[in-house]
């Protein structure tokens, strides 16, 4: 019989034993769901890109991208995966500043082994720019539970690399002479593809001198006050040495003394032989530079390149040379005294002559040979006459059938002339068929000048074979010469004649008269001449427009005028295409006037002010009618021209003042004209505080 204590300690031992068993059952059940579990989290890693460590994006350029995805159970077959762009600072918490970069279908299936995710063809968001850009990978399936990574910091840039240019608004080098300091403004200008330009503020600027950034300088502007090697450039972090057009063009800035330029030769000296190879040469040459050769204080026509090359006659004398660095900056060298340690032929003969029947043509050189040297004139190749020379000026008498190629040689004699000079001059003497004359005004015209010049400009002979050689002035004393206005003539024979605005201009010839006899009569160009004024007033008819009406403007009327018509808006003078007569019709209100050019000047007439019925009371009146109608008796101006700040000046056609008044205009004139208004036209100026604002005329009619 068991005894009770021991049936206790058994039933004890048997629950023990069950609450174990119950425990592993439950552990295992346990851990067969957190396997299960388990088995669901997948994990993408961060995305990296492909190849390179920078996305420097264009608009023709892509990148590929990749991350890696553990191993586990199957996605829905509908997920996708998405690559995500951070804000520039590298953050995902506000989705509103996070880009979807791209999408890819799987891999969604299981994998014991893990997989890749990839991403090709990536573009570059156009207004991506910072080294600090951060990438993750999400997926759509929410019934998974997916863990990713975020990247660490990879460049985003984006440009146009192909498609604009950038350069700045200074093309040249910067550079200063003989000041202590300098400040200079440069700009960046960016073209596209169609040399259109770009809003510069759409980037982010950098600044480098001689390479290296210079802090805080980030707006499209620079004021450089430093020497040294300017660059620009678009601010595109780490993709800044992958770019290749995000930078501008390289300019240089520079402080230049006067020391620094100076003229140089290969003879130390300055000191030449006559037929040596004689050449200056500026100590700084650029093609970009503005160079300017003097000799004895005259400017050398022509000669603007950085050397000059001297030539074989009268070459002694202080050289000087202008050279024009920047628009900032142009420096005179320091004068250099050429030397000619030989002789020279101080006045040569010219390139061609005239030789006039019944003339005796006298054919002169100047020379600073020494006295004693032998001379030969050749005509054609055949020397016609040789000798020594005894002075300076050698000459000789051509006769008169003797037309051909002339030519003067000298052997400097030695050792007076150490160089044993060799001088040459020559000339073409021919015959003349006929002439030409032109005829011109003898200064620049002023469209107010009361009087003009015109003169005998120039006179040629003329070749058979059609060549034109100039007459020289004593030649003109052969001629008789004649101007004729208009066909008439004036019975003016000297080389010039003034002409009056009183005489109301014409067409004017010069003829001439070969008084041997024998040669043809010649007419000069027709030059016509009318007068102009700097104070045209345009015609306006009707003086008000109307709705749906037309005005139109008229300036004088020639046939000898060229008509340009503008309308100023927003204070800028714009061309009116097509119109190049006397008249312009406009049916819009605003402010007209005509640019008319004759053979002589150029002036525009006062401004038509074009208006509407409300601006009616503004209008000043061209006309006044004394003893007549009572209403146009006196010049009655607008109210805004009575003030006391306003002079009002009246002067007869002959610019006589016929009446003036400072302040409180009150209808004054003609009452208190001076001349008693007894002539037709009158001018007016109206100016307030010293400054025109108002010209006209005022016609009287009675």
């Amino acid at each position: 019989m068991i005894s009770s204590a021991y049936f206790h300690t058994y039933l004890s031992d048997i629950i023990a034993m069950r609450r174990k068993l119950n425990l592993v059952f439950v552990l295992i059940v346990l851990a067969l769901g957190f396997q299960e579990a388990f088995a669901q989290v997948r994990n993408i890693g961060a995305p990296t890109l492909v190849s390179g460590a920078q996305a420097c994006g264009t608009l023709t350029n892509s990148f590929d991208f990749t991350a890696d995805l553990s191993a586990g159970a199957a996605l829905d077959s509908n997920n996708q995966f998405i690559l995500q762009l951070s804000n520039p600072s590298g953050s995902f918490a506000n989705a509103s500043e996070i880009t979807d970069l791209a999408s890819a279908d799987g891999p969604n299936e299981a994998s014991g082994a893990g997989a890749v995710i990839e991403f090709f063809d990536v573009t570059v968001p156009q207004d991506a720019n910072s080294d600090d850009y951060r990438l993750r990978v999400i997926a759509t399936d929410t019934n998974a539970t997916i863990l990713n990574e975020i990247s660490d910091p990879i460049p985003f840039h984006f440009f146009d690399d192909d498609n604009l240019l950038i350069r700045l608004n200074s093309g040249d080098d910067i550079i200063f002479c003989n000041v202590a300091s300098f400040a200079k403004e440069v700009a960046v200008v960016v073209l596209d593809q169609n040399n259109n330009e770009v809003d510069v503020n759409s980037f982010n600027w950098e600044w480098l001198r001689d390479g290296a950034l210079i802090p805080g300088e980030n707006s499209p502007r620079l004021l450089i006050t430093e020497e040294g090697d300017y660059q620009a450039r678009v601010s595109v972090g780490l993709c800044n040495n992958v770019f290749v057009f995000n930078k501008s063009n390289r300019i240089s800035a520079s402080l230049v003394n006067q020391g620094e330029i100076s003229i140089v030769t290969t003879a130390p000296d300055f000191s030449f032989c006559p037929d040596e190879t004689k050449i200056l040469r500026a100590s700084v040459e650029d093609p970009s530079y503005g160079y300017q050769w003097s000799k004895d204080g005259e400017e050398l026509e022509g000669e603007v390149l950085s050397f000059l090359v001297l030539p074989d006659n009268d070459f002694g004398g202080e050289y000087v040379l202008q050279i024009e660095l920047s628009e900032d900056c142009t420096l005179p060298t320091p004068p250099v005294t050429v030397t000619n340690e030989g002789s020279s032929i101080t006045t040569p003969l010219p390139p061609g002559l005239v030789l006039l029947p019944t003339q005796i043509l006298t054919l002169t050189v100047e020379t600073d040979a020494p006295i004693g040297s032998t001379f030969r004139w050749i005509r054609d190749t055949n020397i016609i006459i040789q000798g020594v020379t005894t002075g300076s000026t050698i000459t000789f008498d051509v006769p008169a059938n003797g037309v051909g190629d002339y030519r003067l040689e000298i052997d400097a004699l030695f050792p007076d002339d150490p160089c044993m000079s060799e001088l040459v001059t020559e000339t073409v003497v021919v015959a003349a068929e006929r002439f030409d004359i032109t005829i011109a005004p003898g200064e620049v015209v002023d469209c107010d000048q009361d009087t003009i010049t015109i003169a005998l400009e120039e006179m040629v002979g003329i070749t058979s074979t059609n060549d034109r050689v100039p007459l020289t002035t004593e030649q003109f004393d052969f001629f008789d010469f004649e101007w004729f206005n208009d066909g008439v003539s004036t019975g003016e024979t000297s080389l010039s004649l003034d002409v009056s605005r009183a005489d109301n201009g014409g067409s004017f010839e010069l003829r001439a008269i070969f008084n041997p006899g024998g040669l043809p009569d010649t007419v000069s160009n027709n030059l016509p001449i009318d007068f102009l004024s700097n104070s045209i007033v345009l015609d306006i008819n009707p003086a008000v427009l109307e709705d749906g009406q037309t005005v139109t403007l008229t300036a004088p009327a020639s046939t000898n005028f060229t008509y340009e018509w503008y309308v100023i808006q927003n204070g800028t003078e714009v061309l009116i295409d097509g119109e190049t007569t006397n008249t312009l019709t406009v049916s819009e209100e605003g402010d007209y006037f005509a640019r008319i050019s004759s053979s002589l000047c150029t002036t525009d007439t006062l401004i038509a002010e074009v208006r509407g019925p409300g601006a009616l009371s503004e209008l000043i009146p061209n006309v006044v009618t004394p003893g007549g109608n009572a209403a146009n008796n006196s010049w009655v101006l607008p109210n805004s021209f009575t003030d006391n700040d306003v002079e009002v000046s009246i002067y007869s056609s002959n610019g006589k003042l016929d009446f003036q008044k400072n302040g409180g205009y009150n209808a004054d004139w003609p009452n208190e004209s001076a001349s008693q208004a007894s002539e037709l036209i009158y001018y007016y100026i109206i100016s307030r505080s010293n400054t025109v604002v108002k010209k006209g005329t005022i016609t009287v009619m009675r």
